[in-house]
């Protein structure tokens, strides 16, 4: 009997030791925030991480008010008292707490888990967190976002519009089509358009085109989805050039692009 259970014993000491030692999982990967968009199928929030090495994509559906408050440090707009997340700041700020990090940790049943690691009097805490309050806080506090590598294998592919992939690189940035809903988010008059959702060319950075802006005209013809900015955007041919009328932080606007062929 005895020699059978220091026969389970050592047994069990082989199986601990076999176990992979969490020092010798992959490091956690760090991210920015690429874009905020609405997914066009479930009219759902997504924010779009985006790896600082290798440019992969991970993309999170979130809730709206978490979406508002990320959109919010995005286009760094001022509110005139302190929202949730400012306030969580603020608290941390006041207590002497710096937010070293936040990382998004894993995806289970399609549920997105993070956490947060304060430092606080030489010590380090961590807090569980929902990925679009930690990626709020992280933006006001100006911290990295790491997600894991098991997070990017697991996550799925962001929407995308894939037909007008030579749109956007003509361009030289990435639109949204403006739905009623993504207006009450970003708490804009205008309800139809294109929303730039990223710039990602000279051209355009030129022109003076910022994430946020709204096209609403495209050679002196309505745009009200990218369907219509595609067909106008087609008929053109280098050198001519791409007159756009947009709003801009609430105002109308005028620009030229100098389209890519």
């Amino acid at each position: 009997m005895l020699s059978h259970c220091r026969w389970l014993f050592l047994s069990c000491l082989i199986l601990v030791s076999a176990q992979p030692s969490t020092a010798q999982e992959a490091p956690p990967i760090e991210t920015r925030v690429k874009t905020l968009i609405v997914d066009p199928n479930s009219q759902t929030p997504v924010v779009v991480l985006e790896s600082l090495e290798d440019k992969k994509l991970l993309p999170i559906w979130i809730d709206v008010p978490e979406a508002r408050a990320i959109a919010l440090e995005l286009e760094h707009v001022a509110t005139p008292r302190p929202l949730t997340h400012d306030l969580i700041r603020n608290i941390l700020q006041g207590l002497g707490a710096t937010l070293q990090r936040v990382t998004i940790t894993d995806i289970r049943n399609n549920t997105y888990f993070a956490v947060l690691t304060l430092r606080h009097k030489g010590q380090e805490t961590q807090i569980d967190s929902r990925p679009s309050d930690a990626i709020a806080v992280a933006l006001r506090m100006k911290a990295p976002i790491y997600a894991s590598p098991q997070v990017f294998a697991k996550s799925k592919q962001p929407p995308a519009e894939v037909q007008f992939e030579r749109l956007w690189k003509r361009l030289g940035f990435y639109g949204q089509e403006l739905t009623a809903e993504l207006a009450s988010l970003l708490d804009v008059a205008v309800q139809k358009g294109v929303l730039v959702a990223d710039v990602i060319g000279n051209g355009a950075a030129k022109a003076g085109m910022e994430r946020g802006d709204i096209v609403t005209k495209a050679n002196d013809r309505p745009v009200q989805s990218i369907k219509d900015l595609d067909a106008i955007v087609r008929s053109i041919k280098p050198p001519e050039r791409l007159r756009l009328e947009v709003i801009k932080k609430g105002k109308p606007s005028l620009m030229t692009l100098d389209l890519t062929s």
